[in-house]
């Protein structure tokens, strides 16, 4: 099992890690180093380029230099008009030849062309003088009194072609005589020769500062690499890890969760476990942040011991921490490890010179009953946390008590719709006296009849009620409809009290009071009439403002009864405090009084405590004669449950009052008839 999930989260974080802290930098070294290389070769390439270019352009120059002397020097003098109007003649094309061949012909130059003022050719000492449209606007040009120079080709006589730089340069034969213009033909290649042995020296000398400012820059280039590795690797492990544990974060346990899950069919099944610190806010307020970071760091050293080989610990932030394991055993080995933990952490911390002891709730989550993916594991587990955190206890996840799915919250929304128009009943349940068999009040039971669903339990949408803030309409409703029925059953002569329960978040209503004394007053009923009926866990949502309100109930004239007496966790310090006039005994207690001695006890404590403190005495659930009876010799003042009588409507009560009063008789044949009237309600 250890074997599988090592493989699974090694593979988890090679997916992790390795793209983002081995990659980065030695491909940012080896793009850098290429760039850099790159960027030096460019460099030096346009150096030579531009060293070659200007060679070239100094070495034209000079044959527009050397042709505009032939030019104005040379031929100046020894040309005639004629031979720039009109072909010459073969004696003279032989002078010509001869003045060329001694005077112009030298260095380089290979060949002279002469044009008349309307650009035809007069003479040339070339087969064949180049001919193109830009040589022609060049030709006319010059004859216009522009030089120019360009790079032509020209046949060699073999068929080939080499190339030569045209020179066109304005020619006059004499002072005041005809222009025309003279072309030049050096060869190109000792230009071009000329250009590379000025650039190769210049080449050899960049390329060894080049490669020396190359080799200067791999040092650093590696120092930097290495410093940024460094960085990159921090900075990866701080966006995956926690900062102040060095535990795995969210981030991190995501991945890890979806590895495993990948590998779940081949290696078992799979526990997500949410643990969340108790009073921890408690601890960091009273001694500091520090200590309190101090303690969560020594938490998750300990949570790393207590883990086995192969789990995955992580801090999801705060003081909540997540565990992944793998499961052979399913739910029991979860609970197993969560108990593990939990017994783990018991063990006292030393903080800030202080012995802290710490205790945690934990929620799971299992693969695949509770989720196939991350998001529905993790938040599976949160609400079995925060279960656990109700309860006190290790929960695994129900969908009965996720008071978030879908379809919880679609039935809020029809809840809601319910309360507005009115199609929630409201059922009462009769408490008998038992010293005199009357019945002086009964307990309002809401009750819906969905539509759709048919009849549902109040155990289905009365937490529903509390958790999506419908409890305070739902209790108006139940009061409005319950003080109606009274006042009808008052005007037909039966003075009958109703008990109506309310939430914890009525308790933390400061109007609730006077919404009261209006409802009373508008239906001119008296105050004594009405009962409220709270919880123990109801009070501790806000002791201070419980007590001012039912102290303000009391001022009033309602009673207050306290429901399920003995499953809270502060009875007694909290029932000297409040103004209570009613203790009602837990029916769990009540139906198991005749099997288990210790319930008995529990109930005959409850019904003492409740005559020393001058208050009523109410038993609840009682369904059997064996439980009648033993109330009756423990002097349980009054008491409830189906052996009296189901629910009925309040419309049927008064019917139901008229047959037992009517059958009243002493109070040996309570017990006789009460079994009867029940089941005629």
């Amino acid at each position: 099992m250890a074997t599988a999930t090592e493989a699974s989260r090694e593979q988890a974080a090679r997916a992790t890690a390795e793209p983002v802290a081995g990659s980065p930098t030695p491909r940012f070294a080896l793009r850098f180093a290429v760039i850099t290389a790159l960027g030096l070769a460019l460099g030096g390439a346009a150096i030579l380029l531009f060293v070659r270019q200007d060679e070239i352009a100094r070495s034209e120059q000079t044959a527009r230099f050397h042709a505009q002397f032939v030019a104005q020097a040379v031929l100046q003098s020894e040309l005639r008009p004629n031979d720039l109007r009109s072909p010459i003649d073969p004696r003279r094309r032989r002078q010509l030849d001869a003045l060329f061949l001694r005077h112009v012909l030298v260095g380089g130059t290979i060949g002279a062309s002469i044009y008349s003022p309307t650009g035809r050719l007069a003479y040339s000492n070339l087969a064949a003088a180049p001919r193109s449209s830009v040589g022609r606007k060049r030709l006319l040009a010059a004859i216009g009194g522009v030089q120019s120079a360009t790079v032509a080709s020209v046949p060699d006589g073999a068929g080939a072609k080499f190339r030569v730089l045209e020179s066109f340069v304005p020619l006059s034969a004499g002072p005041g005589g005809p222009r025309g213009a003279l072309v030049l033909y050096q060869d190109y290649e000792p230009i071009a020769r000329a250009a590379w042995h000025a650039v190769l020296p210049v080449a050899g000398v960049l390329e060894a500062v080049l490669l020396a400012l190359y080799l200067l820059l791999l040092p650093l280039l590696r120092r930097t690499s290495l410093r940024l590795g460094r960085q990159m690797d921090e900075i990866n492990r701080l966006a995956l890890h926690d900062a102040l544990t060095g535990l795995p974060n969210r981030t991190l346990l995501r991945r890890c969760l979806e590895g495993a899950i990948e590998s779940c069919e081949e290696t078992g099944g799979l526990g997500v476990l949410l643990l969340d610190l108790d009073r921890f806010k408690e601890i960091n307020d009273t001694l500091g942040h520090e200590s309190g970071d101090e303690l969560l760091c020594a938490i998750a050293d300990r949570l790393k011991r207590l883990i086995r080989d192969g789990d995955t610990v992580a801090r999801l932030g705060g003081d909540e921490f997540a565990i992944v394991c793998r499961l052979t055993k399913g739910r029991e080995e979860a609970l197993l490890i969560s108990e593990r933990l939990r017994v783990g952490l018991e063990e006292p911390f030393a903080v800030a010179g202080m012995t802290l002891e710490v205790e945690a709730s934990v929620g799971i989550a299992l693969h695949p009953e509770h989720g196939s993916d991350v998001e529905a594991l993790m938040r599976h587990a949160d609400i079995a946390m925060y279960r656990a955190k109700e309860t006190r206890s290790t929960q695994v996840y129900c969908a009965e008590t996720d008071h978030y799915s879908t379809q919880r919250l679609a039935l809020a929304g029809e809840l809601r719709q319910a309360i507005a128009e009115d199609e929630l009943s409201i059922k009462y349940q009769p408490l008998v006296d038992m010293a005199s068999g009357e019945i002086r009040r009964v307990e309002a039971l809401v009750r819906w009849e969905h539509p759709q669903r048919g009849p549902l339990s109040p155990a289905e949408f009365i937490p529903l009620a509390e958790q999506s803030g419908l409890a305070r309409p739902l209790t108006r409703r139940i009061l409005e409809g319950s003080l109606r029925d009274c006042r009808t059953w008052l005007d037909a002569g039966h003075a009958i009290a109703v008990s109506v329960n309310l939430f914890g978040r009525d308790l933390l209503d400061l109007g609730l009071p006077s919404q009261m004394s209006d409802l009373l007053a508008d239906l001119d009923l008296d105050a004594r009439l009405l009962e409220v009926e709270i919880t123990e866990n109801t009070i501790l949502t806000d002791p201070k403002r419980s007590h001012s309100i039912l102290s303000r109930l009391t001022r009033h004239g309602v009673r207050i009864a306290v429901d399920d007496f003995g499953t809270g966790y502060s009875s007694l310090s909290h029932l000297s405090r409040l103004p209570v006039d009613v203790i009602k005994i837990d029916k769990s207690f009540v139906q198991r009084m005749c099997t288990d001695r210790g319930d008995q006890l529990i109930v005959r404590s409850t019904v003492d405590l409740a005559h020393n403190l001058g208050l009523e005495a109410v038993a609840e659930g009682v369904e059997t004669e064996e439980q009648w009876e033993r109330l009756t010799q423990l002097e349980c003042d009054t008491v409830q449950g189906y052996y009296v009588s189901r629910p009925i409507p309040g419309e049927q009560v008064i019917d139901w009052l008229t047959r037992w009063r009517a059958s009243q008789s002493p109070s040996s044949e309570v017990r006789r008839i009460a079994p009867i009237l029940a089941a005629a309600g």
